[in-house]
């Protein structure tokens, strides 16, 4: 603190306090001593101030375009007298600023407690984000709109193209139900997020106060809205391509039991604690939907939630004979029973365990038809250890096996392709899959950084459709060259056994690409990239990778830029 007013504080203080000292009747010498005190600190002021006007003239006369005047005599100021009612409306304007820095604080508290409250951090770009809700950025966003609205989202945006002459296109395998992603996204993206807090003090209660901890005592609110953008660039920046959906439109409320209060309960359509890998895109648990639940309820070794989510889609009635007709329609619907169990210790991190029942139903088509009605169960298991080595190094470990509508891990149907349409795959409830993965994010220093995946998936459709079998790996290393400028690297292979549903083979893909990021993390984000990514495919899989280009081939070259952001 600079001295002028470290002394000027200390006078605003002893002046303050005089009152409260005079009303202990101290003799007359303590009452002259007091007033020599107060004579010298007043003096002491008034030149203080002298001096610093003066440094004020002449740091206004150097700017300005005329030459400086002569400096100032140095004789001594007169000293002005400065009344009571002056440090009274001081002392005044002190405690008006405590008084507003205790308030801000105690709202800073509440609105913590309300993010806190409807957390959403399963998602793997949610841990990088929760690291950094104080940057700057968000801080003036949320001083301009008075914190009246919280704004996040995400985008990959760019363009490719291929060796042949058109648009980039992404290899994937037909078989598989994920592709690696660097240099392999072939679209742009975006996602833009709303969501507003409030909180109502004394709703219930009728002495409406904060606790000892700062949080609010009476009920706390959220509603969020979340738009997604994706457009493909085959058909580059076409209305008509555009499509434009909202995931997320739904309203949360807790803090209304007091022996839970973090429980909280929502209904709407949300992305309901689902959980990825990064690399490959995997959104492997994935039960989100429209429904209801509820969410943290704190039992003594973790928390409990529970959610009705139900799903809608049209198809043709799949049958074999005679050939189905994709033009010929009916309403397909699928519930899920989702109830889980979290945050609870065990060896190397937390839990998770999860069961899902679903049961999924048809309506007729044009002629009658309607498919058969499906019930299913799933389990799965989740192992998470995070902070490895920093902030962004996390291990997951997922088993899963479901049957029925319920082995999709999701709260969507899955689909197959005939010569005649696309169809939703009948799911009956002697079909099952088995399911594991694991993902790792490691940063061993601030010069490198790695993730790797494998996953293994058996699916018995219990039909035409047989067996099948899938393997994933892949990793992505980063060599950071300096604090912005990196390298990253990705290869991944898909290998697909043979089913009713796409032929056996493979698909291997290389990616090389050249980063400016914001930081040296392997999540630091913005990053601007440019990349190259090469692909090759078993001689079974052509004419299904890469599209029309590579029909006839049994390998692609893809190249462009991107850039990819969140918040």
């Amino acid at each position: 603190m600079h001295p002028h007013v470290r002394g000027f504080l200390a006078l605003v203080v002893l002046l303050g306090a005089g009152p409260s000292a005079g009303a202990q009747a101290p003799n007359p010498a303590d009452v002259d001593q007091i007033r020599r005190e107060m004579e010298s600190l007043r003096r002491d002021y008034e030149r203080r101030m002298d001096l610093l006007e003066q440094q004020l003239r002449r740091l206004e006369q150097a700017s300005a375009p005329a030459p400086a005047p002569s400096p100032a005599a140095s004789d001594p100021a007169p000293i002005r007298v400065v009344t009571p009612d002056a440090f009274s409306a001081t002392n005044a304007a002190v405690a008006r600023a405590a008084d507003a820095a205790k308030d801000l604080s105690d709202a800073l508290r509440v609105n913590e407690f309300v993010n806190a409250e409807f957390q959403l951090d399963q998602q793997t770009r949610q841990w990088s984000i929760g690291g950094n809700t104080n940057s700057p950025v968000k801080q003036r966003l949320e001083k301009v709109l008075n914190d009246f609205i919280d704004f996040g989202g995400y985008f990959r945006a760019g363009y490719g193209r291929d060796s042949e002459g058109g648009p980039q296109v992404a290899f994937q395998n037909p078989g598989a139900l994920s592709k690696y992603r660097l240099g392999n996204e072939a679209e742009d993206y975006a996602e833009l997020v709303l969501g507003k807090n409030w909180y109502a003090p004394g709703m219930f209660s009728l002495d409406p106060k904060l606790r000892p901890d700062g949080t609010p005592d009476g009920p706390v609110a959220r509603a969020q809205l979340r738009m997604a953008f994706y457009n493909p660039y085959s058909d580059y920046n076409s209305g008509a391509s555009t499509q434009v959906t909202l995931p997320e439109a739904w309203v949360g409320i807790g803090n209304v039991v007091a022996s839970q209060p973090e429980l909280n309960f929502w209904a709407g359509n949300r992305y309901y604690r689902r959980q990825d890998i990064y690399i490959n895109d995997f959104f492997y648990w994935n039960v989100s939907g429209g429904g209801a639940g509820l969410e943290d309820y704190r039992l003594p070794v973790g928390k409990l939630a529970f959610a009705w989510i139900g799903n809608g889609s049209q198809s043709g009635v799949y049958s074999d004979v005679p050939a189905p007709d994709p033009a010929n329609k009916a309403g397909f619907s699928k519930s899920t029973y989702d109830i889980r169990w979290y945050d609870f210790e065990v060896p190397g991190g937390t839990g998770e365990v999860g069961v899902d029942v679903a049961r999924t139903a048809s309506g007729k088509d044009q002629f009658g038809q309607e498919a058969e009605d499906s019930y299913g169960a799933a389990l799965t298991l989740v192992h998470t250890a995070r902070n490895l080595l920093d902030a962004d190094s996390v291990n997951r470990l997922s088993v899963q096996a479901g049957s029925g509508p319920s082995k999709t891990f999701t709260s969507g149907f899955q689909t197959f392709g005939t010569p005649e349409g696309n169809f939703i795959l009948p799911e009956p409830g002697d079909s099952w899959r088995f399911r594991i993965t694991e993902s790792l994010v490691l940063q061993p220093s601030d010069q490198f950084s790695v993730a790797p995946v494998f996953m293994y998936q058996y699916t018995d459709y219990a039909g035409a459709f047989g067996t099948q079998n899938w393997v994933s790996a892949g990793v992505r290393p980063i060599l950071q060259l300096n604090k912005f400028f990196r390298l990253a690297f990705e290869g991944g292979v898909d290998w697909v056994s043979e089913s009713g549903l796409s032929p056996a083979g493979n698909v291997v893909k290389l990616s090389f690409a050249p980063e400016l990021a914001l930081g040296d993390r392997f999540f630091s984000r913005p990053v601007l990239r440019i990349f190259a990514t090469y692909a090759h495919w078993s001689d079974d899989l052509v004419g299904s990778v890469g599209g029309l280009d590579y029909k006839g081939q049994e390998w692609g070259l893809t190249y462009g830029v991107q850039a990819e952001a969140w918040w």
